[in-house]
């Protein structure tokens, strides 16, 4: 599996956050975990791609946001947030290499971050970053490759939907409890939930029976054992203060 990342900017301190944070404090430290990030990927067998950051993008290590990919192909977002919009091109330059390329109308506004690989499904959120022109867009490009696509709406608490829900192993969803319901999901998902102070350890980064998850997490953690699951924790404190979680460091594709 093949991973593309981006370096922290300089600028980090200046990020988007108003959900999980107030913002990054401490560039150098962020560096230190993104670093500790890409070492984890590279152990459990990632080929990692690594970007040069750009001082113009405060928020450009959230490499996520500019794809979906499905097979062998990948549709290009325009990010939700208009300051995001610069960053896309080297990431688009990146997967070009790899991947078939499709492209949203100017219109359609999606954030990769709502967007979740479900099995035979793709999940997405309906957010403030994440418009109904990108759904639609989103759904004729997944429909067209052979997989459905379930719409969720982002509860007001997070900024997208896989900020606090993911898959850490195939037919499972992780979820906070209270922020959504077992209606919100595909029939017959299992889902584990957790507390709502644990939201933002609902998202998790799983290879198999690996899974990366933030530090600090203490019911995620003990639900993912009794699963039988390796996990590996990651201190994302910089990240979660410009509301970035552990999916959104990584564009990840076979």
């Amino acid at each position: 599996m093949r991973a593309i990342v981006r370096g922290v900017s300089d600028s980090f301190e200046k990020a988007l956050a108003s959900y999980f944070g107030t913002g990054p404090t401490n560039v150098d430290e962020a560096k230190v975990q993104h670093s500790a990030y890409i070492s984890k990927l590279e152990e459990l067998g990632l080929s990692v791609n690594f970007l040069n950051s750009d001082s113009n993008y405060p928020d450009c290590c959230f490499v996520e946001d500019h794809a979906v990919i499905a097979g062998n192909s990948a549709l290009i977002t325009n990010a939700g947030h208009d300051s995001r919009l610069g960053e896309k091109a080297v990431v688009q330059e990146a997967l070009e290499k790899d991947l078939e390329l499709e492209f949203m109308p100017s219109e359609a506004r999606m954030d990769g971050g709502d967007v979740l690989q479900f099995g035979n499904k793709f999940l997405v959120g309906h957010s403030s970053r994440t418009n109904k022109k990108g759904i639609e867009s989103l759904k004729k490009f997944v429909t067209s490759r052979g997989f459905s696509l379930h719409v969720v709406k982002v509860p007001k608490e997070s900024l997208h939907l896989i900020s606090i829900c993911t898959s850490p192993m195939p037919g499972v969803l992780l979820a906070p409890e209270g922020w959504f319901d077992s209606s919100d999901f595909p029939d017959n998902s299992e889902i584990i939930w957790v507390p709502t102070r644990e939201a933002y350890g609902a998202n998790v980064l799983p290879f198999g029976k690996n899974v990366i998850i933030a530090e600090g997490y203490a019911t995620v953690r003990e639900k993912l054992e009794e699963k039988g699951l390796i996990l590996h924790s990651l201190d994302m404190s910089q990240f979660r203060a410009a509301d970035g979680s552990l999916t959104c460091l990584s564009l990840l594709y076979e």
